[in-house]
């Protein structure tokens, strides 16, 4: 094969949250590759030794490994791996990184109106959801993962590979403006798509919706 698609996980995540999108791909004839991010699915003690930097060169490192053995790579980013993405495609260039998927990528994170939406409704698996996400990732990975974002946005222009951008309009940690910022700053070559519905995790969620974005990525990087 001279191309695999590279599929990179969120900010305090692991490889779980693009298992299911990998194994679609994989079971269409696919080359997958799933990055593990430097400090990401073990203890959170892991998370704190780590900078934004360490998440980047884990991911870069892989990248790099790869292409030893493939002439090009797409990136599938979901999440913060969006943004890494980014960083990546730049670095490497558009002759070893052919296309780009951003999903649920964040650019402007937190959507107050979903989170009090799921409070008042009491729903307790979003309840745990989010209590968890506070637990794993406050403090210093937070100041990172902001470094991350602040070092990102410069990176999305009409520099970058063909690119997908998927959103789901009721993210509860990504507002949908996010994508329309990475849209218009990638331009012409970017395709954009709104969910109505949907999670962040969406990859993880059972149900048509996730079936449909594993069939718009596919749809996208095996063209």
């Amino acid at each position: 094969m001279t191309e695999t698609n590279i599929l990179i996980h969120g900010f305090g995540g692991h490889i779980g949250e693009t298992q299911y999108l990998s194994d679609y791909l994989r079971t269409r004839g696919l080359a997958t590759h799933d990055i593990a991010l430097a400090g990401h699915g073990k203890a959170r003690r892991e998370l704190v030794a780590t900078t934004h930097k360490d998440w980047i060169e884990s991911a870069r490192a892989e990248v790099a490994r790869l292409l030893c053995e493939y002439e090009r790579v797409n990136l599938i980013g979901f999440s913060m791996g969006g943004l890494i993405s980014a960083h990546l495609a730049m670095e490497f260039g558009a002759q070893r990184v052919g296309k780009i998927v951003f999903i649920n990528t964040p650019i402007y994170f937190w959507n107050p109106k979903i989170i009090a939406r799921d409070i008042i409704s009491r729903d307790r698996e979003k309840i745990e959801y989010y209590k968890k996400s506070i637990r794993n990732t406050t403090g210093r990975p937070t100041m990172e993962f902001l470094r991350m974002l602040s070092r990102s946005k410069r990176m999305f222009s009409d520099a970058l590979p063909p690119s997908l951008v998927l959103q789901c309009m009721d993210d509860e940690s990504v507002r949908h403006k996010s994508a329309a910022y990475i849209k218009e700053r990638i331009g012409e070559c970017a395709m954009l798509k709104y969910y109505d519905g949907g999670c962040h995790t969406v990859l993880m969620q059972d149900g048509e919706l996730r079936e449909v974005v594993c069939k718009d990525v596919y749809g996208f990087v095996s063209i």
